[in-house]
């Protein structure tokens, strides 16, 4: 219907293609990482925006729990430092490499540090850390129930569908953002076509204008808002 369609998602680029290439032929772009990484259709990486090397090694030197684990999204690859089941359960696209933390150099390609924890009290305690100690260059914040994302200053879905929306030469009333998760509320808040799925959290649901079942549903509620047939 001349739509450009994006993806805006916390996964890497390769999960995202991978999860929508036999179903969606995507005429925008990978919005990937929560914002760290823009490809656009051809697959280009047109926009980084990573975690300084020394930044990535504050927050290892400081990071000390025995119930919560860090992961790493580096150069396109999910990156363990040991076997973490709650990953498993979201994706077998990781390698398991325990000397990750230890390298020389990052190369600047660390996108995104991750903590996750069954333990939520666990997590709380080392959010509040975390920001005490680096608020000033990274955003911190649950991007769901069990995990922590750590990511530069500035980086997001938002900040990156403000990116794109300058690229293609529109204005904010002139998208459409859909999500159901707590780190896509930066990309609800304040868009006019904002729409949160009916099974998302209360707090993603405040932060849209609507909530829906389907796509489809948003689609038909922009067109009657706009009297098209």
């Amino acid at each position: 219907k001349g739509v450009k369609f994006n993806i805006a998602t916390g996964r890497i680029f390769r999960q995202a293609y991978k999860m929508t290439k036999d179903s969606l032929d995507i005429n925008g772009y990978y919005i990937c990482e929560n914002g760290s990484f823009i490809h656009d259709k051809d697959h280009k990486m047109i926009y980084k925006g990573t975690i300084d090397d020394d930044l990535v090694k504050k927050v290892i030197s400081r990071f000390k729990s025995s119930k919560a684990h860090l992961y790493f999204k580096y150069n396109g690859r999910i990156v363990l430092l040991e076997d973490i089941q709650k990953i498993k359960s979201y994706t077998n696209d990781y390698i398991i490499d325990p000397k990750f933390i230890n390298k020389d150099s990052f190369e600047d390609l660390v996108g995104n540090i991750g903590v996750v924890s069954n333990d939520l009290d666990e997590l709380y305690t080392i959010e509040l850390y975390l920001k005490s100690e680096f608020s000033e260059a990274l955003d911190i914040y649950f991007s769901a129930e069990n995990t922590i994302n750590i990511v530069p200053k500035g980086v997001s879905k938002r900040k990156s569908i403000e990116y794109v929306c300058n690229i293609l030469g529109l204005n904010e009333d002139e998208i459409a953002t859909i999500g159901d998760s707590p780190n896509d509320i930066n990309m609800l808040e304040g868009i006019k076509y904002s729409f949160a799925m009916y099974n998302s959290r209360e707090s993603v649901k405040k932060s849209a204008n609507y909530t829906v079942k389907s796509v489809a549903d948003a689609i038909e509620i922009i067109k009657k808002i706009n009297g098209v047939e």
